[in-house]
């Protein structure tokens, strides 16, 4: 099977300036041609050429418009139902919900949809019913897609965001703890490392390096949901989207991120910020339970009375280090009794001529955001761009501001006002009494990306997305910050980078309201007031970003390389809770047999295991069957 992505065959951060200009002044005949996602592919990567071009087409409030238009699809009229074995099938109507007609059927998104896949299907629309094993018999001669086609089963096996170099031997899809169990003791059986991963949206590809043929473990499969009105609280499969369990609960809801797409699990025990979070919150604080296939392949409950540091340990210390979850429980909520409104506010094409103004704005832009309770909820993406145009003044900004309002359009009106009064006019305002059918069936899919484009270069850029918790006493330092890279953009450094600013975890929540010695998150991320996103070269990020704003980032979203200027990936990420979660590691994985990249246990990993000699001795010993208890699940 050969599958044509037109993915680019040159990494977007190598092309030269002339190069870079010539993508640029292409882009309006991409759209006419619809190939729009080869923009895309360009305005995620770190070449500041073509930051500065497409920034100055207002790329993103484009491409958001054009993107509507093209991704409607004909209704196929199916009904919406999740089976086990056909859950990623390429049969599946994905057209009706999230688009402009969401009521006349359609499936929610089964896991992450990769850039430039037909219908928005997963993992490229790639075989359907899905094989339980894809085994890699020899390193790849090339990356995956690294060409405009690709033919190589293990590539859309293994199809995930951002790769750097885990290349796995196996890429196994069990549809039972059962199967994990088994997949568990063959890893050990032949020393192989084992990857977990569901949707595939990570930002870091945190399994590269360490684990190069490996066993990688797709939990997508997974989608049991058993819910229980009389607890409050739903049973969920591991490889559950947040679009999934919103659709089969509604009207209820979970906790979750903004993004539609992102799978239930990972999101959840790496912290879990999000619209929800300050009335509801993070994901750590709604695990009621899980089930886990630790490293001696038992499958055991843990919770308030059971493994209890286990439990304690995984509600926050994130990452695939800890054993293969296999089902976890968590609480669900209502919306108020009158509802709740989104507000969204846009600056579609501001400028730097009136700079005393515009700085002040910042200033108490800063302050309103700042005395938000929990009621609110919000993120803000602030895009400078450089500008020769003489009415701009040196530089252009677009900003795009969203809040979730645990209230009514009239309880907003003040907030609307006092936001107005800044120069951020009101775009829309949408009254939410149905979290599903008004938020998660409009929202579009955050496509990933499956070849590397956030990505360590020495010297010129960290990898990831570099974040920063600033709490409530470095707000005003924020606000320098922001109006610092103002001035650097319309200066000659040219210093562009998106700022994008997130006030969706706990610090504005009820005091008490969510204890914190029964998780273990850094105290940081349950008192900061802000979650802060932006790039720029690794002095800058050590000395003004982490600096300046403060000393912890959430681990989910964070810089790819951390150094020790900065305080170090443990420090910088765990702080505080790092010695225990490492007891808790040495006590459930002696043998380090699952390993991430600035995981638990990162420092004490095997570099020998998974080599490409062990993946290609385990690749002829046993696979026929693994792969025959695999394949019986998966074909029910």
């Amino acid at each position: 099977m050969t599958i044509v992505t037109n993915l680019p065959t040159k990494h977007l951060n190598e092309l030269s300036k002339e190069e870079a200009a010539t993508i640029g002044k292409d882009f309006k005949r991409h759209l006419a041609n619809k190939e729009y996602k080869t923009a895309v592919d360009a305005w995620r990567c770190n070449n500041p050429v073509l930051q500065q071009l497409f920034d100055e087409f207002h790329f993103e409030s484009m491409m958001n418009m054009v993107a509507k238009k093209l991704l409607v699809q004909s209704n196929l009229g199916l009904r919406r139902r999740v089976f086990v074995g056909a859950a990623l099938s390429i049969a599946a109507d994905r057209s009706g919900l999230f688009r402009s007609n969401p009521v006349k059927g359609g499936s929610p998104y089964s896991s992450a949809i990769p850039i430039y896949s037909a219908s928005d299907q997963p993992l490229y629309g790639f075989e359907t019913p899905l094989k339980s094993l894809y085994v890699n018999n020899s390193t790849l001669s090339s990356s995956c897609f690294s060409t405009s086609t690709e033919d190589r089963e293990i590539c859309f096996a293994a199809t995930r965001n951002n790769p750097l170099s885990f290349s796995p031997a196996f890429v196994a899809f069990p549809t039972s703890p059962s199967h994990v169990q088994t997949l568990v003791r063959f890893a050990k059986d032949h020393d192989l490392c084992v990857s977990v991963l569901g949707t595939g949206h990570d930002f870091l590809d945190r399994h590269s390096g360490i684990c190069e043929f490996s066993l990688l473990i797709r939990t997508s499969l997974l989608k049991s949901i058993e819910q229980d009105s009389a607890t409050g609280t739903v049973k969920l499969g591991s490889g559950l989207t947040f679009s999934e369990v919103q659709e089969e609960i509604s009207p209820l809801f979970i906790a979750s991120g903004w993004s539609i797409t992102v799978g239930i699990l990972g999101w959840s025990i790496g912290g879990g910020h999000g619209p929800m979070s300050p009335k509801f919150g993070l994901g750590v604080d709604n695990i009621v339970s899980f089930n886990i296939v630790t490293a001696d392949a038992n499958l055991i409950t843990c919770n308030s009375t059971n493994n209890y540091d286990l439990f304690r340990a995984v509600r926050g210390g994130g990452g695939s280090t800890w054993g293969v979850i296999v089902s976890i429980t968590l609480k669900t909520h209502s919306l108020p009794e009158g509802g709740a409104n989104l507000f969204r506010f846009y600056i579609a094409s501001g400028d730097y001529c009136d700079k005393e103004t515009l700085e002040k704005s910042v200033d108490d832009f800063i302050d309103v955001i700042s005395d938000l309770d929990e009621n609110w909820a919000e993120l803000t993406f602030i895009e400078p761009a450089a500008s020769n145009k003489k009415r701009k003044c040196g530089m252009e900004l677009t900003m795009f501001s969203q809040y979730l309002f645990q209230g009514s359009e009239n309880d907003g009106a003040e907030f609307v006002k006092r936001m107005e009064n800044l120069g951020l006019p009101l775009l829309s305002s949408t009254p939410i009494t149905n979290w599903n059918d008004e938020y998660v069936k409009t929202t579009d899919p955050e496509y990933i990306i499956p070849v590397p484009w956030t990505f360590p270069v020495a010297n010129v850029a960290v990898g990831g997305v570099p974040s920063v918790l600033v709490n409530s006493e470095k707000a005003s330092v924020l606000s320098e910050v922001i109006k610092d890279r103002f001035s650097s953009c319309a200066g000659e450094s040219q210093i562009c980078d998106r700022i994008e600013i997130y006030h969706d975890i706990t610090g504005n929540s009820q005091a008490g309201a969510f204890p914190s010695d029964d998780v273990s998150i850094t105290i940081e991320f349950r008192t900061a007031l802000f979650h802060v996103v932006s790039n720029a070269k690794p002095d800058e990020i050590d000395e003004v970003f982490y600096g300046r704003l403060g000393d912890y980032s959430y681990q989910n979203e964070c810089a790819y390389d951390i150094s020790e200027a900065s305080g170090g990936w443990k420090k910088r990420v765990f702080g505080e809770q790092y010695e225990f979660l490492l007891s808790v590691k040495e006590k459930f994985d002696p043998d380090n047999i699952f390993w991430c990249h600035h995981c638990i246990g990162d420092e004490t990993a095997d570099s020998t295991r998974g080599t490409t000699a062990g993946a290609t001795t385990g690749a002829t010993v046993g696979t026929a069957a693994l792969a025959a208890t695999l394949a019986a699940g998966i074909a029910k």
